[in-house]
C-alpha cells in the first residue's frame, strides 16, 4: 500500500503550496510600496465604478526622490520590465490625502490607461482633466466637490 501512495506526497505539497495565504506583493510580478497600495487599490475600484477594469498588478510603484523639483510623479515605461510609478517622497510627505490621490491617479492614468497630458481648460480656467501637465494654462483644482467629474473624465475620457 505504501508504494501506491508515493505519488500523494508531491501532489499534496503542490496543493498546499498553492493554498497558502500569500501577500499580494509575492504573487505579482511588480511591487507596490505599502504607502501607495491604498491609492492603487482605490484607482482600480474607481475604474470599476465606471465600468473600466484595470489590472494594478501590471505596474509597480514606489516613493523616491525625483531629481526635478517641479515633478511630483512619473510613470516609467519599459517593455522589458513593465511600467513603474514613481512618486516624489518630499512631495508625498507634505501632501494631503487628496493631493496624494491626484498625483497617483495621474501617473496611473499614464501607466494603465495610456492617457497623455491634456491641458484644456473649462470656461472658469480650471483644468478639464486630472491628466494636466501642470505647465499648461489651466488651474488645477482637485477637491471633494469635483473629484467625481475628474474621475469620470479620467476613466471615460469625457
Amino acid at each position: 500500500m505504501t508504494k501506491n501512495l508515493k505519488w500523494l506526497i508531491p501532489v499534496l505539497s503542490v496543493f498546499l503550496t498553492f493554498c497558502q495565504k500569500t501577500d499580494i506583493a509575492t504573487i505579482q510580478s511588480f511591487t507596490i510600496q505599502a504607502e501607495l497600495q491604498p491609492y492603487f487599490t482605490s484607482f482600480a475600484a474607481e475604474g470599476l465604478k465606471r465600468g473600466v477594469t484595470v489590472d494594478i498588478t501590471q505596474v509597480g510603484g514606489e516613493l523616491t526622490d525625483i531629481a526635478d523639483a517641479k515633478v511630483a510623479g512619473q510613470c516609467q515605461y519599459s517593455a522589458a520590465t513593465g511600467h513603474h510609478v514613481l512618486i516624489d517622497l518630499p512631495y508625498w510627505n507634505t501632501a494631503t490625502a487628496l493631493k496624494r490621490e491626484f498625483v497617483v491617479f495621474h501617473e496611473l492614468g499614464h501607466c494603465l490607461l495610456n492617457r497623455t497630458h491634456l491641458d484644456d481648460a473649462n470656461a472658469d480656467g480650471t483644468c478639464v482633466s486630472i491628466m494636466t501637465s501642470g505647465s499648461g494654462g489651466c488651474k488645477t483644482v482637485y477637491s471633494e466637490q469635483n473629484r467625481s467629474s475628474y474621475l469620470d473624465e479620467l476613466f471615460l475620457h469625457k
